[in-house]
């Protein structure tokens, strides 16, 4: 009976222990019991990369291709569906706006027709064109010739314009597969970074709190870990991170050749130069501390996945959240109060831009989606966008048919010789034309808009 007993008592006994073992085990790999803040943190923080996926597939990817091997034809109309404090429904609902194009991607030609019409009376028209690099548009109502830009020089040009020479000299599409991409190799040398980050920060760098987070007019209870610096912890984390990254040059090509890909300036994207820019930050941090950036980092947890990071720098704010539920995902851009939605909703891609200027909350919001097949040859590209400018919103609604091909004519477009292409104008030159250029698109936008009745706010600004 004794033997019983016992044996009895070491099945309950090892039973408890195994789902003590299990319970150990589901609370440390699934949960953050057993993490200490700064584990915790990093935990999140090194997931915060894989948000970026999703502009993979933000794209209609067989569309795409074949709009780039196979001629085709574009036909559709825009209306306005719905506007408020803009003006008079009985006016918005007479505008139109018709589209007409052929477009042959591999023999770089493009040529648009596009015209706004209000109860059957053409208020404007504008011609939008390709002739390989270059890209022009024609509106009699502005100038007598196309006005255009080459994809090259960019920078003077840039210059010319804005007074800001930001921009690669050539601007290339965007492959987020290619910027994506991460060899192996290149994880290992990422990872590092990770690590000294993580063993270069004091303990008390770290903290945790509970709460809550609006995203997308949505409430999302979150737990929230911290990596703050003051300057002097921030210039020692800093020196450390870049005197290694000076001398990785793995992790110099990786970057500048994201960067390049990603059209920035050639003093990121050219290895040598973005080496010496860093050496020179090292050299500063080493001989000023003080003058190191105050750094938090803050990553936001919701069931266990990294939903938010804000990296804050003194005056500058920078944020990626990312959020998959349902038949939705997006991930927002944040930079200094200005967003970036970027996402898939039902069949949608999604595209919203907003921001603030004089306390006036604005936006543009773009929702994107086809149907038909393309086997079939019965595209229809529809495009909602929605408008807002403080109280005066405005959504309009874009139907087209896509029609693929060989037989489309002839594509006219433009003689360089014929027209204004600005690459072939000093920058003393360009100045003046572009405020011209400015002042008169601002004058035709308001007067048609008074024509029927609408009061419009001039596209551009501080136009003499």
């Amino acid at each position: 009976m004794k033997s019983k007993n016992a044996k009895l008592k070491l099945i309950i006994i090892s039973v408890v222990i195994i789902i003590i073992a299990i319970v150990v085990a589901v609370l440390f790999f699934f949960t953050d019991v057993f993490r200490t803040k700064r584990g915790a943190f990093f935990r999140y923080f090194k997931t915060t990369s894989s948000s970026l996926e999703l502009l993979k597939e933000i794209s209609f990817e067989d569309y795409e291709r074949v709009k780039e091997s196979t001629p085709y034809i574009i036909n559709g109309e825009m209306t306005v569906r719905s506007s408020s404090n803009i003006a008079d429904s009985s006016i918005m609902d007479k505008l139109k706006l018709k589209v007409e194009g052929k477009v042959n991607n591999e023999k770089e030609k493009a040529n648009y027709n596009i015209k706004i019409n209000s109860n059957n009376t053409e208020l404007f028209g504008i011609s939008l064109a390709r002739e390989k690099n270059m890209y022009a548009f024609y509106s009699p109502q502005i100038a007598n010739a196309y006005i255009g830009i080459k994809n090259e020089n960019l920078k003077q040009i840039s210059q010319a314009i804005v007074g800001e020479t930001y921009v690669p000299n050539e601007i290339t599409k965007l492959n987020f597969d290619k910027i994506l991409e991460v060899s192996k190799v290149e994880k290992s040398h990422i990872d590092s970074y990770y690590n000294l980050l993580k063993n270069s920060s004091p303990d008390t760098a770290f903290s945790k709190k509970s709460g809550k987070i609006k995203i997308d007019d949505q409430d999302y209870s979150v737990v929230t870990y911290t990596l703050k610096l003051d300057n002097k912890e921030s210039a020692n984390v800093q020196d450390v991170l870049l005197t290694k990254l000076t001398q990785d040059s793995i992790m110099m090509d990786y970057l500048t050749s994201r960067f390049k890909l990603l059209n920035m300036d050639d003093e990121y994207t050219d290895i040598n130069t973005f080496n010496i820019k860093m050496r020179e930050k090292v050299e500063d941090l080493k001989s000023n501390p003080d003058s190191a950036e105050n750094i938090e980092i803050t990553v936001s947890e919701h069931r266990q996945k990294n939903i938010k990071t804000t990296i804050k720098m003194n005056d500058f704010t920078f944020g990626i959240t990312h959020i998959k539920e349902n038949n939705k995902e997006i991930v927002i851009f944040e930079l200094n109060g200005k967003t970036l939605k970027i996402g898939k909703e039902d069949n949608n891609i999604v595209l919203k831009y907003s921001y603030e200027e004089d306390d006036i909350s604005k936006s543009i919001e773009i929702k994107h989606r086809l149907e038909g097949t393309i086997e079939e040859n019965n595209i229809k590209d529809i495009i909602e966008i929605t408008t807002t400018n403080g109280i005066k919103v405005a959504n309009y609604y874009y139907e087209g048919t896509v029609n693929f091909t060989n037989d489309i004519g002839a594509i006219e477009t433009f003689d360089e010789n014929n027209s204004a292409i600005l690459n072939n104008y000093s920058t003393q030159e360009i100045e003046p034309f572009i405020k011209q250029l400015k002042s008169k698109i601002n004058n035709v936008y308001i007067s048609k808009g008074a024509s029927i009745g609408i009061n419009l706010d001039p596209i551009f600004k501080n136009v003499e």
